[in-house]
């Protein structure tokens, strides 16, 4: 230790002196001082780019192998879906030789009100003798006999459901009918136009409802039945101005949710294959674009059921007509007993029933 403490003390007095040697010492250490500081932050910066370089090239590798993996993928799933695409439309047309889909929608307001004019001869009437659960079985029938006379190996029918559409009064509407009644007997000058029912005839209508609400209500527990119950809209009594209006005078509750609906079912369940025969159970011709369309674009059959021969926009647009109140009387397969009051089919057809 002595002799190091010897060394360190002589070679502090040697670079701290006058000595030639302590300033050749400090020159040099000036001098590398001096070289460091303007070689060193370049190459830093050199080194710097260097990595940043290197991390650029690595990211667009990486790009580039994700963006050609995503290539791949993507022309993968190209592939399968022409593939699947090219199934399908194999598939279906070998079912479509084999085996065709029908499904019913029903627009229950318009049939209920057709069957109880035509079939039970009294447009009033609250009873309800339609069973509803043999209208598929009717209808597939008639349709297999169709396809036996057009086809020499007509193919097999599969049943996809009903959907029944059905619109209520709400009791709002029938309160409303009565205030009616009350400002004609007290102040007949508050009303936009005279009226020409009584309290009876609300009442009865009170009960047709009523009957309508039930029938609707058991429906949804059929098997293969899918209801939906539309309200109808009730006008104000503070705005019966504005509102329409039949020849009675009496105000009309608007329901247009029931077209649009059926509408919607009839084409989504034509783009989705849920069907190759819709049997579309109404007299309405608003439905008659609907029916252009899949039968020209998706290439569906729509058949048109109804009541009596005579012809109109509907039934002229659909690919065949089953008339329950034709000779054939199809109606009785469906009907809980026989109507003995009812006007023979032969006669009302006559009478342009429909």
């Amino acid at each position: 230790m002595e002799v190091l403490d010897a060394l360190l003390v002589e070679g502090m007095r040697v670079l701290f002196s006058s000595a030639p040697a302590a300033l050749f010492f400090w020159f040099n250490l000036a001098f590398l001082i001096v070289l460091a500081a303007f070689l060193l932050p370049g190459r830093l910066r050199k080194a710097r780019r260097r990595r940043q370089v290197e991390r650029l090239f690595q990211a667009s590798a990486q790009a580039s192998r994700g963006e050609r993996r995503d290539n791949e993928f993507a022309a993968f799933a190209r592939h399968i879906g022409r593939l699947a695409e090219e199934f399908g439309g194999r598939l279906k047309e070998l079912r479509t030789d084999r085996i065709q889909l029908a499904k019913i929608y029903i627009d229950h307001s318009n049939f209920t009100k057709n069957w109880k004019r035509v079939i039970n001869n009294d447009a009033h009437s609250i009873e309800r003798d339609i069973i509803w659960s043999k209208l598929p079985e009717l209808l597939l029938s008639e349709t297999r006999r169709w396809l036996a006379e057009s086809r020499k190996e007509p193919p097999a029918l599969i049943y996809r459901g009903s959907n029944l559409y059905g619109t209520l009064f709400e009791e709002e509407y029938f309160e409303l009918l009565d205030n009616m009644l009350r400002l004609e007997r007290s102040a007949p000058e508050k009303l936009p136009l005279k009226i020409y029912f009584q309290k009876e005839t609300v009442e009865r209508w009170r009960l047709e409802n009523e009957a309508q609400r039930a029938e609707l209500t058991a429906l949804q527990n059929e098997f293969g039945f899918l209801v939906f119950a539309i309200s109808r809209r009730t006008p104000r009594l503070d705005r019966l101005g504005s509102s329409n209006f039949t020849v009675g005078g009496i105000p009309i509750a608007p329901e247009k949710q029931l077209d649009t609906l059926v509408t919607t079912d009839l084409i989504a369940d034509a783009m989705y294959d849920v069907y190759d025969i819709a049997f579309l159970i109404s007299e309405d011709s608003d439905f008659c674009p609907a029916v252009e369309f899949v039968q020209e674009t998706r290439n569906k059959h729509v058949v048109h059921v109804g009541f009596g021969s005579h012809s109109n926009d509907l039934r002229s647009k659909c690919r065949l007509r089953i008339d329950l109140a034709g000779k054939d009387q199809l109606y009785r397969r469906m009907q809980a007993k026989p109507a003995t009051d009812a006007v023979p089919a032969r006669a009302k057809n006559d009478n342009g029933g429909g």
